[in-house]
This record gives C-alpha cells, structure tokens and sequence, in this order.
C-alpha cells in the first residue's frame, strides 16, 4: 500500500466518522442535555436571586420597638442590608442574561442540526472523497472548483459541530472548576435567605410597655431586656448573613460569566481561527 493509498484511506475513515457523527447526533443529544441543564440551574438561580431580593425588600420596611425601663429604643434591620439590595438586584439581571446566552446556544443546536445541514454537510464530504481518490479525473471532469467546495467543507463542518463542541468543552470546564463553586454559593444564599426571613419575623414583635403596677413593669422590663439582647444576637447574625450573602453573590455571577458568556466567546474564537488556518492551508 502507497503513502498516497494509505492516506486517502485515513481521509476516508475521518470523512465517515463526520457523516455518522452528522446524522446520528450523538453529540448534539449530549450537548442539548447539558445546556438544558445549563438553563435549569440558571432558572433555580434566578427564582433565588428574587426570593432574596423579596425577603431584603421586607426587612428593609421593619422595625423593631422596644422600650425597656421607659427608654424608647428602635432597631431597623433592613438597613443592613442596604448596601448589597442593589448587588442582589444586579445578580438577577447577570442570571436572567446568561440563561438567555444559554437558550440561544440551544437555538443555534436546534439550527447547526437540520437535515438541510446535515444533507448539504453531506454531499460536499461526498465530493471532497471522490476528488480525493481521483474519480472526477478518471471520468475527465475538469470545470470543479475544488478549492470553493473544500473550504465550503471546511465552513460546513465549524457550521456544524462548534456550538455542539462548545457546549461539551464548557460544560466540561463547568464540571471541573466551577461546579463546586456554584454548589456552595447557592447553599449559602438560601442559608442567608432563612436567616433574614428569621429576623423578619422577629421584627414584627414588639412589646409596648403598660402602666399595671410595679411588679407587672418589672416583669415587662425584663422580658424587653431579653428580647434586646435576642435582637442583638440576631443582628450580629444578620451582619454576617449579609457579608457571605455578598461574597456568594459575587462568586456567582463570576460562575455565570465565565460559564455562558467568557468560556463560549473564547472557545468559539478559537474554533474560528482553526478554521480560518484550515481554510488558508487549502490551495487554490
């Protein structure tokens, strides 16, 4: 067997194994299931990002009125959580953008996949086997532009496997680096969640001091007492709810970015310029 016979041979395999991945769609079930689940954890998110930016919108509107020994005191919780009201409501748009980014990945999937890809996929993979074991010269075929069809091929082909690629590689990267990342800020924020909801409920308790004798007073007065230090102890936890509310939601949105928007643009730019090297490599 020739050098030249033994690579038409390899060509042959490679150019069989496109069309069977072409028409059989293994790749596409696979990458149409991650980014499904891509779109799920981005939904879960975005239904948390509001239910947090529900439960700092309640405490933002609460106070707590205590008057122990006659001295009027008044904790307001929700101003705490001011400073990172407008982070939350920041994350929920990054959120909505990404499982946008992600649906239109599934769009594309759903495009790159049609039998007319598919056939038109086909049919220049065809030719390009046929130029390659010589029959069109045999049968003295010489009005082809070789050159437009084989760089076709090669656009065909980035046509469509890049979104199918792009969304292994990301989801892959996803796996690896941040799931983890993602996992722990999610159970952070719904912690954080359950503790401002606690200081909410708290705060529609308040006690009104009543002129029922001394005994009853003094009863009063420290039942107030307890109940500040109570509140004391829950806004100390309410200040460290809102510190790692503020680093998990960064550490989110960083996940999102990366996830849907900086890994897809790099690894689709890296597919162009392979293609466009191909293409240039291609003589006329």
């Amino acid at each position: 067997m020739t050098k030249k016979t033994l690579r038409n041979a390899l060509i042959t395999c490679l150019a069989a194994l496109v069309i069977i991945l072409t028409h059989s769609k293994l790749l596409d079930s696979i990458a149409e299931e991650y980014t499904e689940a891509g779109i799920e954890r981005a939904l879960i998110t975005f239904a948390l990002s509001r239910s947090l930016n529900g439960v700092i919108s309640v405490a933002q509107g609460t106070e707590v009125a205590l008057s122990p020994a006659g001295v009027g005191l008044t904790f307001a919780p929700g101003q705490i959580l001011d400073p990172i009201n407008d982070l939350v409501e920041r994350f929920s748009w990054v959120v909505m953008v990404s499982g946008s980014s992600l649906g239109i990945q599934r769009l594309f999937l759903e495009i790159t996949s049609s039998v007319f890809v598919n056939v038109l996929l086909t049919v220049l993979m065809l030719l390009y086997l046929a130029n390659t074991w010589g029959i069109f010269k045999k049968l003295d075929v010489q009005s082809i532009p070789w050159s437009v069809i084989n760089k076709s091929l090669v656009l065909m082909i980035f046509v469509r496997f890049s979104v199918p690629v792009v969304a292994l590689i990301n989801e892959a990267v996803y796996i690896s680096y941040l799931q983890p990342q993602f996992i722990e800020a999610q159970a952070e924020l719904e912690m954080a969640s359950v503790k401002i909801d606690n200081v909410n409920k708290t705060s529609h308790e308040s006690v009104d001091t009543a002129e029922d004798g001394i005994i009853n007073r003094v009863g009063e007065w420290l039942d107030e007492s307890k109940q500040s230090l109570d509140i004391d102890k829950k806004m100390d936890s309410l200040k460290q709810a809102a510190s790692d509310m503020s680093r998990q939601v960064i550490n989110l949105i960083v996940v999102f970015v990366v996830q849907t928007i900086v890994f897809p643009l790099l690894f689709l730019w890296l597919l162009i310029k392979s293609a466009r090297w191909i293409m240039r490599s291609i003589s006329i």
